[in-house]
């Protein structure tokens, strides 16, 4: 897969105090897509819990560039930046744009799979790293070492 990307419009309820899109919408619209991801790589969320598998996050981390008003379309992409070739841990990049293509945001993601009945980190079954392998990549893109 070469880009995937959705847009989303700033609503009221994701502005703050000065009138700007709050710090923490830039993460929920980021979380939507790497959901809308899965669900269109034929794993909707409900499809994971009966695998009995769920992603868990270990860090998150937003720059902000750019302020984003009320009314103004944005688009966030994702991209796969490292991954075990298992896929067992993965790092996620998404840039948040302005409508005019002006870079806004850019969040990371470190996370894994977790296995829902054990509650520990987990291999995901042969078909999620699959998944994963056909991910859009980022331009840095690198596979991280095998579990040690």
């Amino acid at each position: 897969m070469k880009e995937f990307r959705k847009e989303f419009q700033a609503i009221w309820a994701n502005l703050d105090p000065n009138g700007h899109m709050r710090h923490t919408a830039y993460n929920d619209y980021a979380a939507q897509v790497r959901l809308n991801f899965f669900d269109e790589c034929g794993f909707p969320f409900a499809r994971l819990i009966e695998m009995g598998i769920g992603p868990v996050l270990f860090r998150e981390e937003t720059q902000f560039m750019r302020e984003i008003r009320i009314n103004e379309i944005v688009s966030v992409d994702f991209a796969l930046l490292k991954a075990r070739r298992d896929a067992s841990k993965w790092t996620f990049r998404q840039c948040v744009f302005k409508q005019d293509g002006t870079l806004s945001a850019v969040i990371e993601v470190d996370g894994a799979w977790l296995d829902l009945k054990l509650r520990k980190v987990a291999i995901p079954p042969p078909v999620l790293a699959e998944m994963l392998e056909k991910a859009p990549k980022a331009d840095d893109f690198e596979w991280l070492p095998d579990k040690q």
